[in-house]
């Protein structure tokens, strides 16, 4: 398991497959088993670059006591790899919160940016988001990272229809087990990385969304929704996609909040022709 000392921490990283390098950024508290039904898909196409986030799976755990966890801070771990591994550019993928940290990356590290990718995304939180992060805070202060949060996390990134089959329940599971590998502190930590983010911290009330830094983005990008996503509902894809100068939207029909899980044919076939597209 190779790890890479770079911005003053260690990051896990795998890489596999040949082709132009593609980075993937997993969603909240997830490590990088969450493309592992999706990348294998895009191989082919890409060398893909797999990584753990800061705080996460085999990667240090840095105490939020002595860091603050933002998008920013995982793009910049994140650059300082990929410039470790040699690359000039890459291609950067992101899923949910993932996606904040590629659009982040993007703004960043224009020069080192060959195309954007970003499923399931945002780049602001309405009234409804908020509450569901600020209520996932409560319930890990009073009951820690235990099987309700797991639920909880299950219900809002699964659609009804792929839970009912036994892929789905497996899937879920998985999924749950990973979650709970979080200790309450570093999740806490996270889900404030996600108010960041959205301007929804004390001091920001006067901050721009990033959704205006997306006007100012010059690179490839492919916006990609599920249609079937009620915990980050498409709109907010779309959102994304109009204010990137360029940008292609796609949606994944049936697909939930995580269509590299639910769908992943779909959306690697998606991610695989937008790559072809670049070359």
């Amino acid at each position: 398991m190779p790890l890479a000392q770079v911005n003053g921490t260690e990051i896990w990283y795998e890489m596999q497959g040949d082709g132009p390098p593609l980075m993937l950024f997993p969603g909240l508290g997830m490590d990088h088993n969450y493309y592992r039904l999706g990348e294998p898909l895009i191989r082919e196409r890409a060398t893909t670059i797999l990584v753990d986030p800061r705080g996460i799976g085999h990667s240090r755990k840095d105490s939020p006591s002595e860091i603050t966890y933002t998008p920013e801070l995982w793009a910049d771990d994140f650059a300082a790899l990929a410039r470790q591994l040699g690359f000039d550019k890459v291609d950067i993928l992101g899923s949910s919160l993932g996606g904040a940290m590629a659009m982040c990356f993007a703004d960043k590290y224009r020069e080192l940016t060959r195309s954007l990718i970003v499923i399931g995304g945002f780049s602001h939180l309405d009234r409804a988001l908020e509450t569901n992060f600020r209520l996932r805070q409560k319930m890990v202060k009073k009951l820690g990272m235990g099987e309700e949060i797991a639920d909880f996390m299950g219900l809002s990134t699964m659609t009804r229809e792929f839970m009912e089959t036994e892929d789905g329940l497996r899937v879920m599971q998985a999924n749950q087990a990973n979650i709970r590998n979080n200790s309450p502190e570093l999740y806490h930590a996270f889900l404030n990385s996600i108010l960041w983010w959205g301007r929804k911290l004390p001091g920001q009330e006067n901050e721009p969304l990033f959704t205006e830094r997306l006007k100012t983005f010059d690179v490839p990008s492919l916006i990609i929704a599920g249609d079937n996503d009620y915990f980050i509902p498409a709109f907010f894809s779309k959102i994304i996609a109009d204010n990137i100068p360029g940008a292609i939207y796609r949606e994944v029909e049936s697909g939930g909040h995580i269509p590299f899980i639910e769908k992943p044919r779909e959306t690697a076939a998606l991610v695989s022709a937008f790559l072809a597209s670049l070359s």
